[in-house]
């Protein structure tokens, strides 16, 4: 199994290198290559539009795409959005690679957050109704938001700090063991 992570930052592992990034962590509990192409700053059109650079370049057998954080930030409506994450699942199974799509985590900051529930809500949809795989990176986070844990899982109001990777990296491993031993 190789597994390509395609993303923003937050895949990326900013503030900190892709060393500490949920990916790393990903890579080593499961022990086998994972693949870092995450970009600080990427919007999901700029993830598209190096898809397949980076990640049928590698010849995956899957790609976990987590986006949406940055055009949130820039206000860009769902219907904007959403094609591009539509579009990398097409290009991944036209390859024969089986796409994952990652929910992002919870913005500290309203308006994006208001962004981010509709990408969520539409991704959740998408993927039941393709029959996809989901790795659901908010809900951990936002169980520790409410219980007012915010300062232990982010640098700022959007990156998560290393504890943060690492429950990110965590509830990755948890989603693919489970999806492994259920194929």
């Amino acid at each position: 199994m190789r597994i390509v992570a395609i993303g923003d930052s937050i895949t990326e592992g900013y503030p900190y290198t892709k060393n500490e990034s949920w990916v790393t962590y990903l890579a080593q509990e499961l022990k086998c290559e994972v693949i870092n192409k995450g970009i600080n700053g990427d919007l999901t059109e700029i993830i598209l539009e190096r898809f397949r650079r980076d990640v049928l370049s590698f010849n995956p057998t899957h790609v976990i795409i987590l986006g949406g954080t940055n055009d949130a930030y820039a206000n860009y409506p769902l219907e904007k959005v959403s094609p591009n994450f539509t579009e990398m699942v097409s290009i991944s199974k036209e390859a024969g690679i089986i796409p994952i799509l990652g929910l992002p985590l919870p913005s500290l900051v309203p308006a994006e957050e208001f962004f981010l529930i509709q990408y969520r809500d539409w991704l959740k949809n998408f993927v039941k109704t393709k029959g996809l795989l989901q790795i659901d990176f908010y809900t951990p986070f936002l169980k520790r938001l409410e219980a007012g844990e915010e300062s232990e899982l982010f640098v700022d109001e959007v990156h998560p700090n290393l504890k943060g990777y690492k429950l990110m990296g965590q509830t990755a491993l948890n989603d693919l063991i489970i999806y492994l031993k259920n194929t």
